[in-house]
Parts: structure tokens; C-alpha cells; sequence
């Protein structure tokens, strides 16, 4: 036994011993910062799909994948991405935790999956940067750490062969979405907007922090798989390297202003001259950024996840639910009107999202609920046509 007090759990098909969460409470409930190595269990939604996404991408390469977990923990993710995702020459396992080490290796040793996986005591930026050079570099990289990704993204996208995936998570929600201002310009070097649509933002910002390191080194950066849920952001980005790929990834970042008093936002490049006050109702606006502007995922992969084969994730409902929303709401604008603030605004009772929906539809504007905000609507319809819709409901 490696930690004092453990159980034994199954993600998938892989068996994991992970801390028990009785024995490292706060308040009453399981922290995983309490024990000796981090497990989070409410992140296997988080590890389930990730699963889904590599099955997705090993057929795209003729060859078996190169896999980096530089933030390990227990090892549940790089383990279960060895046992689970045919096609795997390699997995590399890193934490700087001591105590981490003994733990990763039994959860190999439980899952028979030692000839595919290198553990090291290390610091995850030198990890990375000891795979840096050609030849070396992984085909998919995860970075999920406790906080946010951005002190390991020039390391990541260093280590990152090209057309490989970076997949990122960021728990610092916080700072992303506008409570802590200072705290989102020094970690993401940008503006957040506490708005209706934070988390949106939020997430675009993340984006975007990645996208600035991987154009330094002319990789572009396309956007695969991206959303909010629980507390944290997660997204997975394919880098293709190109200078004029990488303008192109630079042309979609930008700011988007946003209006308290009547709803109105625009985006803008980050070369266009940005407005002070409101267009429509001339009160002064937020702006935010710079943030990614572009799509959040794409179509042809949430597809593809939807017709996988789901038979050992017990996160499977979550999941479906999850990647047809998505699937509705690509391709719209970036934001989202929260109906709940526009019928307040508008001293309105408050309609049934599928009403407001089917009204705008009627209208002809693209419109989608979205995974971000259960009472939120996503759409290409003015605030304007918003507003008047609503109030005729």
C-alpha cells in the first residue's frame, strides 16, 4: 500500500488507487489538496472524454502515439490513456511530488501497462523541455494542473510534434471570469470581463494564452474541442506549424466590449480601434481581452465523438449531452444572452428558453441553447431582435 490511507477505484477499465476520501476532508467533504497526492474524482468526466478525444486522433497518425502527463498525480489520466487508447507507443509520466512516484507505479503495475510508460520525479516544464528536440516531441500533451495552464504552455508547445494536440485545463476560474482582475492579466496576460457571459469569455482566454505561445514558434493553432462545466475550463488545440498558418490563428484574437446597462457586446481584432462607450445606449463598456474569437470546436470531431463507442464510461450520459450541445451552438458568435438579464432589464416575465428559442428561429436568426449557462441562448439575432422577441412571449 502507498498511501496510508487508499481505495481502490475504476475509471473506464482502468483500476486506480487513489486516496480515500474520507480520510482528507475539509468542511465535511473530500480535498484533494489534503492528500498526499492529488486525485480529484469529480474529474473523470473530464478523463472519460479525453479518452474519447485521443481514440479520435490515433487514427489520424501512421503511427502509434507519443503521450505526455506532466502533471500526474496518481497517474490517472497518462494510465488510463495507456490502457484504454490503442495505438500507444509511449506514455511519459511526470510529477514533482515524491510521493507521487511509488503511487504512479503501482497504478501501472495494476493495469499491466509497464512497457508503454517512463515515470520521472520532475518539474513539468523540465519535462517538456527535455523532449523539446525534434525527434523527441509527444503527439498529444495534457495539461491539467491545479490552477491555471499557463506557466506550461511555451514548454508544451516546444514538446509538441507538428499536428500534434495540446489539451489544457485551467481550475482557476476566478480570474478568468472577472473576479480577480489583476490576478487574469498576470497569468493569462489579459483583460477578463466579469459579464453575463464570463465563462465564455474565461475560456476564450485561455484559448488565447495558448495560441500567443504556440504563433511565437509559427504554429497554428485550430481549435478541436472546447467548454466550461463543473470548475474548471478544458480545451484541445491542433498545432500545424506554417507562418502564414500561424498569421491566421493571430487574425482570430481579439477583444470583445461588452454593455451592462442594455446587453449589447462586439468583438474586434486586436488591430481595430476599440470603442468607449455603448453603441446603441452610449454608456461607457468593458472591454476583454485579448481572447480567442474563433471557433470553440469543431464540428467534424464532435461527430465523430458521438459515434463512439462508450460501453466503459460511466460518464457516457454527461457526455452525449454535453457534445450535442456543443454541436448546436458551433458556429455562432462568440457571447451569450442570459434571458433571465434581458427580462429583467426589460421588467418582463421570463419566457421558456425553447419559446425564445423558436421564436428567433421563426425570425431566421441561428440560434442554440449552450452548455455554458442553463437558462443562456446563444445566437447570431441583435440584442435588439432579443429584446422584442421576449417581449411579445
Amino acid at each position: 500500500m502507498f498511501i496510508t490511507n487508499s481505495t481502490t477505484v475504476r475509471e473506464g477499465t482502468t483500476d486506480l488507487e487513489v486516496p480515500d476520501p474520507s480520510s482528507y476532508t475539509f468542511q465535511g467533504q473530500y480535498a484533494p489538496f489534503r492528500a498526499p497526492v492529488f486525485y480529484n474524482p469529480k474529474m473523470e468526466f473530464s478523463r472519460d472524454l479525453a479518452v474519447l478525444v485521443l481514440r479520435a486522433f490515433a487514427p489520424t497518425r501512421d503511427y502509434p502515439l507519443m503521450i505526455c502527463d506532466p502533471l500526474a498525480g496518481v497517474g490517472a489520466r497518462g494510465v488510463r490513456y495507456a490502457k484504454e487508447v490503442p495505438s500507444i507507443s509511449k506514455v511519459v509520466m511526470g510529477d514533482l511530488n515524491s510521493e507521487a512516484l511509488p503511487v504512479i507505479r503501482r497504478n501501472v503495475s495494476l493495469n499491466g501497462v509497464e512497457p508503454l510508460v517512463e515515470v520521472f520525479e520532475r518539474d513539468a516544464n523540465l519535462l517538456l523541455t527535455e523532449y523539446a528536440e525534434p525527434g523527441r516531441r509527444f503527439d498529444f500533451i495534457d495539461l491539467d494542473p491545479f490552477g491555471p495552464p499557463s506557466p506550461f504552455l511555451d514548454s508544451a508547445v516546444r514538446a509538441l510534434k507538428n499536428r500534434g494536440i495540446l489539451a489544457m485545463t485551467a481550475t482557476d476560474t476566478a480570474p478568468l471570469c472577472g473576479v480577480h482582475t489583476k490576478a487574469c492579466l498576470r497569468k493569462y496576460g489579459a483583460i477578463p470581463l466579469h459579464s453575463d457571459f464570463c465563462h465564455e469569455a474565461g475560456l476564450r482566454i485561455m484559448i488565447a494564452a495558448a495560441v500567443r505561445e504556440a504563433i511565437k514558434y509559427d504554429l497554428a493553432a485550430e481549435v478541436l474541442l472546447s467548454y466550461s462545466v463543473d470548475h474548471y475550463f478544458r480545451s484541445y488545440l491542433r498545432l500545424t506549424l506554417g507562418a502564414k498558418r500561424a498569421d491566421a490563428s493571430a487574425a482570430m484574437l481579439g477583444y470583445i466590449t461588452s454593455c451592462s446597462a442594455c446587453g449589447w457586446r462586439a468583438s474586434y481584432a486586436l488591430s481595430a480601434a476599440l470603442p468607449s462607450s455603448c453603441e446603441r445606449c452610449g454608456a461607457a463598456v468593458m472591454r476583454g481581452g485579448p481572447m480567442w474569437l474563433g471557433p470553440l470546436s469543431s464540428g467534424q470531431l464532435i461527430g465523430q465523438l458521438l459515434l463512439h463507442d462508450m460501453a466503459n464510461i460511466k460518464t457516457s450520459v454527461r457526455i452525449m449531452k454535453l457534445l450535442t450541445t456543443l454541436l448546436s451552438e458551433n458556429g455562432l458568435p462568440p457571447s451569450y444572452y442570459v434571458i433571465d438579464s434581458v427580462c429583467s432589464r426589460l421588467k418582463r416575465d421570463v419566457p421558456s428558453l425553447e419559446a425564445t428559442l423558436g421564436a428567433l428561429r421563426a425570425k431566421g436568426y441561428a440560434s442554440s441553447p449552450t452548455h455554458f449557462h442553463p437558462k443562456a441562448i446563444k445566437t447570431n439575432a441583435p440584442i435588439s431582435e432579443i429584446e422584442d422577441v421576449v417581449s411579445m412571449l
